[in-house]
Protein backbone atom coordinates (compact mmCIF):
# COMPACT_ATOMS: atom_id res chain seq x y z
CA UNK A 1 0.00 0.00 0.00
CA UNK A 2 3.04 2.12 1.03
CA UNK A 3 4.12 1.66 -2.51
CA UNK A 4 0.74 2.70 -4.45
CA UNK A 5 0.70 5.91 -2.46
CA UNK A 6 4.00 6.75 -3.33
CA UNK A 7 4.21 5.99 -7.01
CA UNK A 8 0.84 7.97 -7.09
CA UNK A 9 2.60 11.01 -5.55
CA UNK A 10 5.20 11.11 -7.73
CA UNK A 11 3.13 10.58 -10.73
CA UNK A 12 0.90 13.57 -9.73
CA UNK A 13 3.65 15.63 -9.45
CA UNK A 14 4.51 14.65 -13.12
CA UNK A 15 1.80 15.12 -14.58
CA UNK A 16 0.88 18.05 -13.07
CA UNK A 17 3.85 19.88 -13.36
CA UNK A 18 3.83 22.99 -15.03
CA UNK A 19 6.14 24.57 -18.10
CA UNK A 20 8.09 28.12 -18.31
CA UNK A 21 5.46 28.93 -20.88
CA UNK A 22 2.50 28.37 -18.75
CA UNK A 23 4.08 29.63 -15.83
CA UNK A 24 5.40 32.62 -17.76
CA UNK A 25 1.51 33.47 -19.13
CA UNK A 26 -0.17 32.51 -15.63
CA UNK A 27 2.44 35.28 -13.78
CA UNK A 28 1.78 38.20 -16.92
CA UNK A 29 5.76 37.86 -17.15
CA UNK A 30 5.15 38.80 -20.74
CA UNK A 31 3.46 42.26 -19.85
CA UNK A 32 7.20 43.64 -19.21
CA UNK A 33 9.45 40.92 -20.80
CA UNK A 34 9.63 39.42 -24.10
CA UNK A 35 12.18 36.63 -25.43
CA UNK A 36 14.73 38.68 -27.18
CA UNK A 37 14.23 42.52 -27.36
CA UNK A 38 13.44 44.96 -24.94
CA UNK A 39 9.82 45.73 -23.48
CA UNK A 40 9.45 47.98 -20.24
CA UNK A 41 11.80 45.69 -18.48
CA UNK A 42 15.11 43.56 -20.20
CA UNK A 43 14.23 40.44 -22.47
CA UNK A 44 14.99 37.13 -20.86
CA UNK A 45 17.90 36.47 -23.12
CA UNK A 46 19.72 39.92 -21.80
CA UNK A 47 18.85 38.71 -18.33
CA UNK A 48 20.13 35.27 -18.80
CA UNK A 49 23.05 36.28 -20.77
CA UNK A 50 23.91 38.82 -17.94
CA UNK A 51 23.44 36.76 -15.05
CA UNK A 52 25.76 33.75 -16.43
CA UNK A 53 28.28 36.59 -17.45
CA UNK A 54 28.16 38.37 -13.87
CA UNK A 55 27.16 35.84 -11.60
CA UNK A 56 28.55 32.67 -13.35
CA UNK A 57 27.20 29.32 -11.39
CA UNK A 58 25.23 31.46 -9.02
CA UNK A 59 22.91 32.67 -12.12
CA UNK A 60 19.92 30.63 -11.47
CA UNK A 61 20.19 31.21 -7.80
CA UNK A 62 20.46 34.73 -8.25
CA UNK A 63 17.46 34.96 -11.25
CA UNK A 64 15.18 32.79 -8.73
CA UNK A 65 15.37 35.55 -6.16
CA UNK A 66 14.96 38.44 -8.11
CA UNK A 67 11.83 36.92 -9.24
CA UNK A 68 10.74 35.34 -5.74
CA UNK A 69 12.18 38.77 -3.83
CA UNK A 70 11.65 41.52 -6.54
CA UNK A 71 14.58 43.82 -7.78
CA UNK A 72 15.18 47.13 -8.96
CA UNK A 73 18.09 49.36 -10.61
CA UNK A 74 19.75 45.59 -11.52
CA UNK A 75 20.38 46.40 -15.47
CA UNK A 76 21.55 50.18 -16.67
CA UNK A 77 18.68 50.84 -19.25
CA UNK A 78 15.86 49.53 -16.55
CA UNK A 79 17.11 51.25 -13.51
CA UNK A 80 13.77 53.24 -12.81
CA UNK A 81 11.73 50.22 -12.90
CA UNK A 82 10.77 47.79 -10.26
CA UNK A 83 10.72 43.86 -10.84
CA UNK A 84 7.76 43.22 -8.52
CA UNK A 85 8.05 40.33 -6.14
CA UNK A 86 6.35 37.04 -6.58
CA UNK A 87 6.31 34.92 -3.97
CA UNK A 88 4.14 33.02 -4.15
CA UNK A 89 5.73 30.82 -6.76
CA UNK A 90 7.77 27.47 -5.39
CA UNK A 91 10.88 26.70 -5.52
CA UNK A 92 10.24 24.22 -8.27
CA UNK A 93 8.49 26.78 -10.26
CA UNK A 94 11.18 29.17 -9.67
CA UNK A 95 13.85 26.38 -11.04
CA UNK A 96 11.79 26.09 -14.21
CA UNK A 97 11.61 29.76 -14.91
CA UNK A 98 15.12 30.67 -14.31
CA UNK A 99 16.34 27.43 -16.03
CA UNK A 100 14.21 28.64 -19.39
CA UNK A 101 15.52 32.56 -18.56
CA UNK A 102 19.36 30.92 -18.84
CA UNK A 103 18.47 28.90 -21.56
CA UNK A 104 17.30 32.21 -23.25
CA UNK A 105 21.28 33.63 -23.56
CA UNK A 106 21.64 32.40 -26.77
CA UNK A 107 19.32 34.80 -28.43
CA UNK A 108 20.78 37.91 -26.85
CA UNK A 109 22.21 40.37 -29.20
CA UNK A 110 25.18 42.09 -27.83
CA UNK A 111 27.26 44.84 -30.00
CA UNK A 112 25.97 43.50 -32.95
CA UNK A 113 27.06 39.99 -32.66
CA UNK A 114 25.78 37.01 -30.56
CA UNK A 115 27.48 36.19 -27.42
CA UNK A 116 30.11 39.00 -27.20
CA UNK A 117 30.27 42.74 -26.10
CA UNK A 118 29.56 41.32 -22.36
CA UNK A 119 30.08 44.91 -20.90
CA UNK A 120 27.28 46.74 -18.98
CA UNK A 121 27.09 49.45 -22.04
CA UNK A 122 27.02 47.06 -24.58
CA UNK A 123 24.14 44.42 -23.73
CA UNK A 124 21.16 45.74 -25.30
CA UNK A 125 18.33 44.41 -23.69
Amino acid sequence: MKKIVIIISALSGFLFAQTAQELINQNGCFACHSVASKKTAPAFAGIGMRNKHFNGSNAKVVIMNSIKYGSKGKYPMFANKTMPAFKNLSQKNLSILADYILEQSSKAQCNGKRGQGMSKKVIRQ
